[in-house]
């Protein structure tokens, strides 16, 4: 165990899954074991379109987002994920299908990796990893997924905008504006004429 660079990541994957559900110790241990670690450049790409996912990650460091390419060539933002974040394909995973999105490394970034396959296993042994299950996929894909799609009917833009930007400093500096542009619902042109007239008023203000 001392010798699994895994182990030195201990406190913050406990964080992670604590955040959800309580996770104990052994848990924790079993998941330590299974996993590794991938350092990957700005520019990479973790997992392409037509790709079958084969494992599921949890982002310690950097900046990645996901993607849709239409027939035609465009693009079309579908999550980005920070630190803390798990990341992946849950759909191909799940069902042993080619991806129909791409997951690119937009910020230098650390992850730590499961075998999709064993990460399930272990999940369904045991009783306290299938409570963090449930509660990750409650909040993340129902209550979160339900609230943005409300925000984006019933909140201005530039309120979207302000609340996202407060809640990730820096994130502009991280993130492409055009990613950022689809998370909120809104075409980078409305973005960067929301962001102009911020500055316009506030002229201090970096951005």
């Amino acid at each position: 165990m001392e010798n699994n660079p895994i182990e030195t990541y201990r406190e913050f994957i406990t964080g992670v899954f604590n955040r959800y559900s309580s996770v104990s110790d052994a848990s924790i241990s079993m998941l330590i074991s299974m996993g590794k670690i991938q350092f990957l450049d700005k520019g990479s790409t973790l997992l392409s379109i037509g790709e079958t996912s084969r494992h599921i990650h949890i982002l310690h460091q950097g900046a990645i987002v996901s993607y849709y390419l239409s027939r035609d060539g465009d693009m079309y933002h579908k999550n980005i994920f920070l630190e803390g974040h798990v990341v992946g394909s849950m759909v191909s995973a799940l069902k042993n299908e080619p991806s129909h999105f791409a997951l690119e490394v937009v910020e230098k970034a650390v992850l730590i990796s499961f075998d999709y396959k064993k990460y399930r296993a272990l999940i369904d042994s045991q009783q306290d990893l299938k409570n963090f299950y449930i509660s990750y996929l409650e909040k993340n894909w129902v209550i979160d997924k339900e609230k943005r799609e409300v925000e984006i009917v019933l909140r201005e833009a530039k309120e979207r905008y302000l609340d996202f930007i407060s809640l990730h400093p820096n994130i502009e500096a991280r993130i492409p504006l055009q990613f950022i542009a689809s998370h909120l619902g809104i075409t980078p042109t409305q973005l960067s004429r929301i962001r102009k007239k911020i500055k316009e008023k506030s002229p201090n203000q970096h951005m």
